[in-house]
């Protein structure tokens, strides 16, 4: 019976593959062009794209960017993430990317609903988060009161850096953030006494990206 039941789901799913198959080939217009002459600029946080301009073919209504985040196996899960309604646009940036992750696009012109062939896929990597923040010491100063010291992020577009604390129930907790790029210390009068608490801490720059987290230190508060 369960055996019945398998090849009755797995024909099911191969006649949905084939009329999907057969619907995406009923839309795609042949006359329709494909965007070509693809460029990519990449940064931590956006892609920037440039192709060749469309404006000689007046049947064409815009042009649909699609997206695949990097994963492994062999078939990838594009999602439309943008549609231009303009033919003489050739430039696009995606924001909604994150800092250092592989991704694949394509693009189509579209003509009410029907689409173009897809252009050559585009992979990009966007750049790596910010470097650690090199943590230099924690120091017990007074009864209950920590001092933390760092370097300065070298990267100037940082602007603060966001410390963390964890000390009674062995989890991370917000503890402050510092402004500043060149501010190298924090003083903790909140530190519990009778427990070992750990400090880490990372950079952020003016649209709240992170750098990767720094060592954590540690110290017997007392």
């Amino acid at each position: 019976m369960k055996i019945d039941l398998l090849k009755s789901f797995l024909k099911s799913i191969t006649l949905l593959l084939v009329l999907n198959s057969l619907l995406n080939a009923f839309l795609i217009d042949t006359s329709l062009p494909r965007v070509s002459g693809i460029k990519s600029i990449t940064d931590r946080d956006s892609v920037g794209f440039e192709w060749k301009s469309l404006s000689n073919y007046p049947n064409v209504r815009g042009i649909n960017i699609y997206r695949a985040l990097a994963k492994r196996g062999f078939r990838q899960s594009f999602e439309k993430i943008a549609s231009i309604a303009n033919r003489f646009s050739t430039h696009f940036v995606d924001t909604t990317v994150q800092p250092g992750k592989v991704y694949f696009y394509t693009f189509t012109t579209f003509a009410g609903f029907s689409e173009s062939a897809n252009s050559n896929i585009v992979k990009v990597k966007t750049k790596p988060p910010y470097k650690a923040v090199k943590f230099i010491e924690a120091k017990l100063v007074d009864r209950g009161v920590v001092k933390l010291l760092w370097v300065p992020h070298s990267d100037i577009t940082i602007r603060e850096y966001v410390i963390q604390r964890k000390c009674r129930d062995n989890r991370w907790h917000y503890l402050t953030t510092v402004k500043g790029r060149l501010y190298p210390e924090y003083v903790d009068t909140t530190a519990p006494r009778g427990y070992i608490c750990h400090y880490r801490l990372f950079a952020r720059d003016a649209s709240k990206l992170n750098s990767f987290v720094s060592k954590v230190l540690s110290v017997e508060v007392k």
